[in-house]
């Protein structure tokens, strides 16, 4: 406590009104330091707001007992008016308090009401808590309890939203009259539950199932979404909605006896929470992952889910799973289809994790083929009789035909060559006695393409040319030049189930990731190539006794001493003499370990797995990543006792305990962090074990990393959270102009002649943002003495590039931009179609983002036609940019499609949409920066959506625009638009044609600009409630894409 003052230390949200000025003035400053913030915006609103309110309550309070009702009312009018005027309301007069000075408790039809004594009733029925005044519920005491207060919520709601863990018979049997009579006056009851640990009964969801007008979904699978949340929530057409939020379940215990705490929340005291417990609400009803209960066909399933081993990972998918694809498949698939009919890239590679279920993928995208293509011919081929019979069961339950496909292994011949499923080897030694031509098989998979480097199965990726060819690996990884699998694909994967999206559809264990920081420099150590020099680090960690001692202490600390002797440890060393050395001391330790290196045989190998396998060893040492030996499902723990340079062998490394095994909740990673040198980056490993994300890596290091996937946890000890900042801060501080002019010199030496941007970013795997983050291309080869002079719109360009281009994915807009620059410019403005021309008015406003800088579309083109070094670097950025795109554009589904150039899908600026819709001229720019925007001559609405809000310190960031499914999006207007007003019967009676743009948030976490907006098309209105703001419910007429579903919805958002 301070001296001499009566302010306590610590942290506050205080209003420094004049009494805490004073006290404040009496503070040693040398001594205590003072925090201090500007009154914002969100700060008005959230507590200077709450502020008055409780000065208001303490007058009002202390106010004498004999004070009429007038004397508060005419206080309060006082207030609605001075908001008025001072705040420029509209309609502050309706809010005025009427001169009767009462309180509306029901509206009820007198017409064949059932009870003579609507008073009475209307005591019984009502919550004894009141519906405006929150309230904590401590299992049974107080004035009343659980079960009695929620039996008066449901005989006074108008719809009921439950979402409980479990549901019991003895829970059930004490609220369900109340339940029978909502349900049979016409009113709608909703039920959320799942059939984790098997506590659900199933009679339970029997009964409920025989209430009319109710709904049940239930989620199957406890190991991968583990629904905990208990919410019961009433809605009310009058607007007084409440919400019970806390550890009770629906059974007799949690509602009565319990020791529980549960919550409830008022929409008159906290609407927010209100709101966002509804938003959560809609978001799990409209997720697939919550399926519908339907008495007389879910029964029996329901039934064996409830008497499973939840415990046991449901890895093995289901014919009912296999019905749809998951929306991380649907993803991959939305990602072929770009591949294909957009970049003409028919030869796919798909990376995914084992476990994801890769095939699934193949047999969904297959099916899609196979409907354009009843007749096609199909090739499937893997190293293992397993993986055969398993693919063709999971084609079959895709296709939803039994007879798809015959095997043809050492063991069985097809009958028919039209959809085979082949062995590799029984296959190869076929091939040359075929008779069947290069393009009989139409569609090929292969999966575990990357066994198919080797001379022996060349032949097999030769000797058939289909129009798809899909190949399916989990480690894509080469190790020379001769094993780059990709030469079969087209040079490039086409698409990856990354990481994070694996861990939060609960493919993979989640991990507990701690960084460690171990003291050893090694900033001098000799860099050689793409990473430290072996030798010189070996010595180093083998002549380190201090950094061993360290790396048992944390052991300790973040396994336990109990569990030392029990984990499945997989350790990564330098080489054999680290791994020798780390192996003798762990042993000298007193614990059981092994080591593992390319010298051993593969007997050797099969019997060390095994005894990590049985627990007859807690800790293997091992070397190179790719031994088959070391892919152990039962690994718990990972040590990283060497830095690892790429990225991708990192991922790698840290997947080999990711496997899902019984028993094993999570994987727990130690990583030990030295000081490295500038060329190693710890950057894009976090990036790749968060991915989506909303901030750059920085500010999520920083901010304890709320991004990580579901379940997983990253904490960085105080000395490795600095080190690593220090790393990321070096690399971006290495991408300075000296260096990339430097490297611009040396490309222009080794390129033989074929230089080139494109082939520049290959070569130094500089990122094409930073390339342009100064100056541009041009500039920058000038720099290098490779150009002698550079274009005059140099200016204009890498504007374009950092502020518009980079936020614009849009596959059509760049081939319009390159037919612009085919001929020079050269072209005929006159003869431009409408589309066309719009489409110039976006390149316009590329450039210049401002009106008036050309009289005419002519005037413009002629002044760039002149540039000849503007066009030959334009061609080359918008082709790259163009080939970069990964948006699934489809044809526009508005009013306006014959004329706007803007593609379904497709990411553009804000700009570039006004001035494809006409919002914006050459004489004229739109100065619209509100989130909707009219032109009425067309009958023209335009939504622009962040997700996101914007961040201010301290904010609480609220999601009330966000996709409940793919096809409808929550959206709330703007705080002026009340019930009843113009606005809002506009949009009841659909008098404009409504487009939605959404985005994840304004800022881009990686390239400083501003994020393009997502172009979701057409959209007719489903619902409408509240008032200023209202909130609606749009009906998308195109479903959104998967990967804009995944940053839009509200259960999956990132913040």
């Amino acid at each position: 406590m301070m001296q001499d003052t009566n302010i306590q230390t610590g942290v506050y949200e205080q209003i420094i009104n004049r009494l805490f000025r004073l006290k404040l003035d009496r503070v040693d400053t040398e001594r205590f330091f003072i925090g201090k913030k500007a009154i914002s915006k969100d700060d008005a609103v959230h507590i200077l707001s709450k502020y008055l309110q409780h000065l208001i309550e303490v007058a009002f309070i202390g106010a004498p007992e004999d004070d009429g009702a007038q004397t508060y009312t005419d206080f309060i009018n006082s207030v609605i008016k001075t908001l008025g005027r001072e705040f420029r309301v509209d309609d502050t007069e309706l809010d005025l308090i009427d001169a009767q000075k009462s309180i509306l408790t029901a509206v009820i039809d007198r017409t064949n009401c059932e009870y003579p004594d609507i008073e009475a009733h209307l005591k019984a029925i009502t919550p004894i808590t009141t519906l405006s005044r929150s309230a904590l519920f401590f299992g049974g005491r107080g004035p009343t309890d659980m079960e009695s207060e929620l039996n008066r919520e449901i005989l006074c709601a108008d719809e009921i939203c439950w979402v409980v863990s479990f549901i019991k018979t003895s829970g059930l049997n004490l609220l369900r009259d109340s339940l029978r009579k909502f349900t049979s006056e016409g009113k709608r009851l909703r039920i959320i539950t799942t059939t984790y640990t098997g506590a659900t009964d199933y009679d339970a969801i029997a009964r409920l199932a025989t209430l009319p007008n109710t709904e049940i979904k239930i989620s199957y699978d406890g190991t991968q979404d583990r629904l905990h949340a208990k919410s019961y929530i009433f809605l009310r057409n009058s607007g007084f909605h409440t919400a019970y939020i806390g550890s009770s379940n629906l059974s007799c215990y949690a509602l009565k006896d319990g020791k529980e705490w549960n919550f409830k929340a008022t929409q008159f005291e906290l609407p927010q929470v209100i709101e966002e417990v509804r938003n959560s609400f809609e978001a799990y009803w409209c997720d697939d992952t919550f399926e519908d209960f339907i008495p007389g066909v879910s029964d029996e399933r329901l039934k064996r889910a409830l008497g499973a081993d939840w415990e046991t990972p449901l890895l093995d998918f289901s014919a009912l799973d296999l019905m749809r694809a998951k929306d991380y498949q649907q993803e991959i698939l939305e990602k072929l289809d770009v591949e294909r009919h957009v970049h003409g890239h028919y030869h796919n590679l798909v990376v995914a994790a084992t476990g994801t279920g890769k095939t699934v993928i193949a047999a969904f995208d297959f099916k899609r083929y196979r409907e354009a293509h009843p007749d096609c011919h199909f090739l499937f081929i893997a190293h293992r009789q397993e993986i055969l019979r398993q693919a063709m069961q999971t084609f079959r339950i895709v296709l939803e035909d039994p007879n798809f496909g015959s095997l043809w292994d050492g063991n069985n011949e097809p009958s028919s060559y039209q959809h085979v499923f082949a062995s590799k080897d029984t296959l190869r030694n076929r091939i040359d006695h075929l008779s069947l031509t290069e393009d009989y098989y139409d569609y090929m998979v292969v999966d575990e393409v990357h066994h198919i480097v080797a001379p022996t199965y060349v032949k097999l990726m030769t000797c058939f040319k289909p129009k798809i060819l899909l190949g399916l690996t989990a480690t894509p990884e080469r190790t020379n030049e001769q094993e780059d699998i990709t030469t079969f694909f087209d040079g490039h994967i086409s698409a990856e189930i990354r990481l994070p999206a694996a861990l939060n559809a609960g493919l993979l264990a989640p991990f507990h990731y701690y960084g460690i920081p171990d003291n050893v420099d090694l900033s001098e150590v000799k860099w050689s190539g793409h990473g430290y020099d072996v030798a010189e680090l070996s010595r180093i960690y083998t002549q380190n006794d201090f950094r061993t001692g360290l790396i048992l202490k944390k052991m300790q600390q973040y396994i336990g001493n109990s569990r030392l002797n029990k984990v499945r440890a997989l350790c990564f060393c330098v080489d054999k003499k680290h791994a020798t050395f780390m192996n003798a001391k762990f042993t000298l330790a007193g614990l059981r370990t092994d080591v593992l290196t390319s010298d051993d045989d593969a007997r050797h190998r099969a019997l060390v797995r095994k005894r990590l396998q049985k627990g007859e060893i807690n800790y293997l040492f091992v070397v190179d990543l790719f031994n088959e030996g070391v892919d152990i499902p039962e690994i718990d723990t990972i040590l990283f006792l060497r830095p690892t340079e790429s990225a991708t062998v990192f991922l790698q490394q840290f997947g080999r305990g990711l496997r899902l095994h019984q028993g094993k909740d999570h994987l727990t990673v130690l990583d030990f962090v030295g000081h490295s040198r500038a060329e190693f980056s710890y950057k894009e490993r976090f990036e790749s074990l968060i991915g989506r994300h909303s901030r750059n890596i920085k500010d999520e290091i920083e901010g304890g990393f709320t991004n990580a996937p579901f379940g997983c946890k990253i904490i960085l000890e105080e000395k490795a959270k600095e080190e690593i900042i220090a790393n990321i801060d070096g690399y971006l501080r290495s991408l300075n102009r000296n260096r990339i002019v430097k490297e611009i010199a040396a490309y222009h030496e080794v390129c033989k002649g074929a230089f080139s941007m494109k082939g520049f970013l290959d070569y130094s795997h500089v990122p094409f943002h930073k390339l342009y983050g100064s100056l541009t291309w041009g500039e920058l080869c000038q720099l290098a003495g490779v150009r002698k002079e550079v274009s005059t719109h140099a200016a204009q360009l890498k504007f374009a590039v950092t502020k518009k281009w980079l936020a614009t994915d849009s596959f059509s807009y760049f081939s319009q931009l390159l037919r612009f620059a085919e001929h020079g410019f050269a072209c005929d403005t006159t003869a431009f179609s409408e589309q066309q021309r719009r489409c110039a008015v976006m390149l316009d406003y590329d450039l210049y983002d401002a009106a008036g800088q050309y009289a005419s579309l002519n005037d413009m083109f002629s002044d760039l036609v002149s540039d000849t070094l503007f066009v030959e670097e334009f061609k080359e950025v918008v082709a790259y940019l163009r080939d970069r795109c990964s948006a699934p554009e489809k044809a526009d589904n508005s009013v306006y499609k014959d004329w706007s150039p803007l593609r379904l899908h497709g990411v553009y600026t804000k700009a570039q949409i006004q001035a494809a819709l006409g919002l914006s001229t050459l004489e004229r720019k739109s100065p619209s920066r509100e989130g909707v925007e009219r032109l009425k001559s067309i009958q023209l609405e335009a939504m622009y959506v962040d997700i996101i809000k914007k961040r201010e310190e301290g904010s609480l960031t609220a999601y009330q625009d966000y996709a409940q499914n793919r096809e409808f999006f929550h959206w709330e207007t703007q705080n002026r638009v009340r019930e009843g007003s113009r606005e809002a019967e506009a949009y009841r009676n659909g008098d404009n044609n409504m487009l939605l743009f959404v985005r994840q948030q304004a800022e881009h976490p990686d390239y400083g600009c501003r994020m393009g907006f997502t172009y979701l098309g057409q959209v007719t209105m489903k619902s409408m409630e509240g008032s200023k703001p209202m909130q609606i419910v749009w009906h998308l007429n195109t479903p959104m894409s998967e990967a804009t579903y995944a940053f839009a919805s509200q259960y999956k958002a990132i913040g």
